[in-house]
């Protein structure tokens, strides 16, 4: 910023030195400085106003365009030019041919550092640009191998998901592990946006597989997530978790500070949302995560999804919403799982563009 605004400076210092050949030379030394000194700094004051407000430099535009005014006719008033010759002889001939030369050097000197402080500044910021780029080009390939697409069968039991992120990393996570007689599928959303959500769901998936494969039941895997989490992530971060879990047991579902489970029946045509007062995890060290059993006839679909879902907002601010989610997953509910899923998607594309990762994963229990 400080070679920019230095490049700035010299540049439309050169309307200084121009004053001084519309007044052919007759500016006093001190005139002559303090307008290419003035004319550089409020370019300087402009850019600034441009970089803090941006779309709403309009604000400032007016009281600096009223400010230049008022102290260049101040300077036009406290330091007023030589006297105009009625007759030059050859020695203010040659004094004016210097004070030409002198402008023009100052010229060519004034573009000469403004480009210079240009051109480093954007060999500085074009590394920086591709280092960066390299980066988010690496995670975002980490990002497609932790959230792959899921379609799949287990036993009686078929799963299709899909993750989409707002940008080239996305915090958004769906998962499923484990066989036939025993998984559990999951979504997680870690709060925030960019790389580091995206770090974090890939601590959040790596945790959870090893939790599972060391024989926890799921149960237990929003209390150990939050355990592992809370001392790794930034203080205000934080991940709302929701779960769905076959075990010999049955079957079982959990919500942690998420939105609610979405449970379609194919023999009523309703569809149950399944809430929980559990808080996201990552607050608080330790704490009390509730799960519940459930039933599920055949033919039933479930919804895990995350919250850029329902909260996909239109022109007008009006928010997608979960009673809208729950009328088209409804509409849809009997059909194949890849066609609900662009039914949901296209619905939401309808609606708003999107701001928020969004991820969707659906459960159903094929016919016995």
């Amino acid at each position: 910023m400080a070679l920019f605004l230095t490049g700035v400076f010299f540049i439309f210092a050169i309307t200084g030195v121009a004053t001084d050949i519309f007044d052919a030379g007759r500016q006093p030394v001190d005139k002559f400085i303090v307008n290419i000194v003035f004319a550089g700094c409020v370019a300087m004051v402009y850019a600034v106003a441009g970089f803090t407000l941006r779309s709403r430099f309009w604000i400032a535009f007016f009281p600096i365009l009223a400010a230049q005014l008022y102290i260049g006719s101040l300077i036009a008033k406290h330091f007023p030019n030589n006297p105009t010759p009625t007759q030059m002889d050859s020695t203010a001939i040659a004094a004016f041919d210097k004070r030409l030369a002198i402008d023009g050097c100052a010229l060519i000197i004034a573009t000469v550092i403004g480009y210079v402080c240009f051109l480093l500044v954007n060999i500085k910021e074009g590394r920086r640009y591709f280092r960066v780029q390299a980066e988010i080009e690496l995670a975002t390939e980490v990002h497609r191998i932790l959230v792959p697409p899921i379609e799949t069968k287990l036993g009686a039991w078929e799963f299709y998901g899909r993750s989409s992120p707002s940008g080239e990393v996305g915090g958004d996570l769906i998962d499923l592990a484990g066989d036939a007689d025993n998984w559990v599928a999951y979504v997680a959303d870690v709060s925030g946006h960019g790389v580091a959500p995206g770090v974090v769901m890939g601590m959040v998936k790596s945790a959870a597989r090893m939790l599972l494969t060391s024989g926890d039941d799921a149960t237990h895997l929003a209390p150990r997530l939050n355990e592992v989490l809370y001392p790794l992530k930034k203080p205000d971060m934080f991940v709302t978790f929701c779960f769905l879990a076959k075990t010999r047991d049955g079957l079982r579902l959990g919500v942690s500070g998420h939105p609610a489970i979405l449970h379609f029946s194919a023999h009523s045509n309703e569809v149950v949302q399944y809430e929980a007062a559990n808080m996201p995890l990552g607050i608080l060290p330790e704490g009390e995560f509730a799960s519940v059993a459930i039933q599920a006839e055949p033919g039933s679909l479930f919804a895990l999804y995350t919250d850029g879902f329902v909260e996909c907002a239109n022109s007008d601010g009006e928010e997608f919403g979960v009673q809208r989610l729950q009328a088209e997953f409804q509409k849809n509910g009997t059909k194949p799982l890849a066609e609900i899923h662009t039914a949901l998607v296209t619905s939401l594309r309808k609606h708003g563009l999107q701001f928020d990762d969004q991820s969707l994963l659906l459960i159903r229990r094929l016919a016995s």
